[in-house]
């Protein structure tokens, strides 16, 4: 394990890796171990400061558990249950190359961990705390989910509005379980205590970003939110003393605002609106305690989804901060809002000199932005690149359209993104 962490407001920049990516871009039963640990070492390439693997919705998890469903258990099944008219090759991919992991004797955490180890990266187990990427189908991936069905969040009357506008009028229930349900508590802080306990982490780090649904009645129900970060706090400093530990590390991943609605001028770019992209208050997530019991040591905050020139209200954030020891990364996407798909439009290559161009300057741009507003340093999501960059058997980012060119700015400007002055010279300078 890494001997010293960095000081909270040092990081440089904190790389958060979705775990399904490189699964994806595997070739099933015929990709090994190594192939993976290739993966992650092109991005160990580009010099990350933190190391955030998304591990775990919380449930199911990408690791071997006692207490959480394997990741790929049910994903053959319940894939055709949301999308229908698609096929299931990745999902096959991604469960024949999960077993294979598995009966070799490892898997995805295990093996991201050697790898940040040998690269001196420090590591922290990010959970996508109630991830509904499976739509209304999400707890059916979980055991746990499949045999209590009734924990899940209600949907409110302005999500049906929302959902209704988009002509689905069928569902009372969300796909995330409830914390407020102390059952779902003790569970979570089961799977939480346990990676903390059996892995070589640094730390955890909670995303509140992937979906609306954190917690039932969120304006009454913060409390609870609050006592599953602070217990959370207590266990891994707990943990650290166990394991001869100077500290371990707690990010949270939250909106893009303290308070306040959700206005579309003040977002330009954001693809969604208040029904994702809500408030951290909107959200049950009262970042104004965490920070005052100094319970969290970085904190990310983050639009759903974003195209340039969307970004969160930094400065609110590291105003809350102020002189404590606590970090603020807030969090770049990779896509700017005229990068789009369709008749004419083609990925950006490396000959493609003046869209690259704008593509670098702005994504430099974007990054002095949110240092202007009060950021220690950047944080990362969907940057894709090494799956460009490392050749992987199936690519399958080519709906983000950055193509080669943009996948190798995005590798230099992550090397440099925690250096403003390194991203000024980049800024002035050719893409490549």
């Amino acid at each position: 394990m890494k001997s010293e962490l960095p000081q909270n407001k040092k990081f440089g920049t904190i790389f958060n890796d979705d775990g399904s990516n490189i699964l994806v871009a595997m070739d099933g039963k015929n990709s090994t171990a190594e192939d993976y640990q290739r993966v992650v070492h092109t991005i160990m390439d580009a010099k990350p400061g933190v190391f955030a693997q998304d591990v775990g919705m919380p449930d199911p998890v990408k690791y071997r558990s006692e207490v959480a469903t394997i990741f790929h258990k049910y994903r053959v099944e319940v894939h055709p249950l949301v999308w229908p008219d698609s096929n299931v090759d990745a999902e096959t991919r991604v469960h024949d190359f999960m077993n294979t992991l598995l009966e070799s004797g490892t898997d995805p955490l295990t093996l991201t961990i050697e790898v940040c180890r040998e690269r001196d990266v420090p590591v922290v187990a990010s959970y996508r705390m109630n991830s509904e990427d499976w739509y209304f189908q999400s707890h059916m991936l979980s055991d746990f989910g499949r045999k209590h069905p009734q924990w899940r969040i209600p949907l409110t009357q302005q999500d049906k509005l929302a959902l209704a506008e988009h002509g689905i009028t069928e569902h009372e229930m969300s796909g995330a379980l409830d914390p407020a349900i102390p059952e779902v508590y003790e569970h979570r802080m089961k799977i939480f205590t346990e990676v903390a306990q059996k892995h070589d982490i640094d730390g955890i780090e909670f995303d509140f970003r992937r979906w609306a649904h954190m917690i039932s009645n969120p304006l009454e129900n913060h409390p609870i939110l609050t006592r599953l970060v602070r217990d959370t706090r207590r266990m891994l400093d707990e943990t650290a003393r166990a394991k001869g530990r100077e500290r371990m590390l707690l990010g949270v991943r939250v909106g893009p605002m303290l308070t306040g609605p959700f206005h579309q001028e003040d977002f330009p770019g954001a693809h969604y609106g208040n029904e994702v992209n809500r408030s951290c208050r909107d959200l049950g997530l009262d970042v104004s305690t965490w920070v005052e019991e100094e319970l969290v040591d970085y904190v990310c905050p983050s639009l759903f989804w974003p195209r340039w020139p969307g970004l969160p209200k930094t400065r609110e954030f590291g105003d809350l901060v102020g002189s404590r020891d606590i970090g603020i990364y807030p969090t770049l996407f990779p896509r700017p809002k005229w990068l789009k798909k369709g008749k004419g439009k083609e990925p950006l290559q490396q000959n493609d000199s003046d869209r690259l161009l704008r593509y670098k300057n702005e994504f430099c741009q974007h990054a002095l932005k949110l240092y202007e507003d009060g950021a220690d340093g950047i944080s990362t999501y969907n940057w894709y690149f090494h799956l460009q960059m490392a050749d992987v058997p199936n690519l399958w980012t080519e709906y983000y359209m950055y193509g080669p060119g943009g996948a190798a700015v995005q590798a230099h400007l992550l090397s440099i993104l925690g250096d403003q002055h390194a991203i000024r010279r980049y800024l002035n300078s050719p893409p490549l």
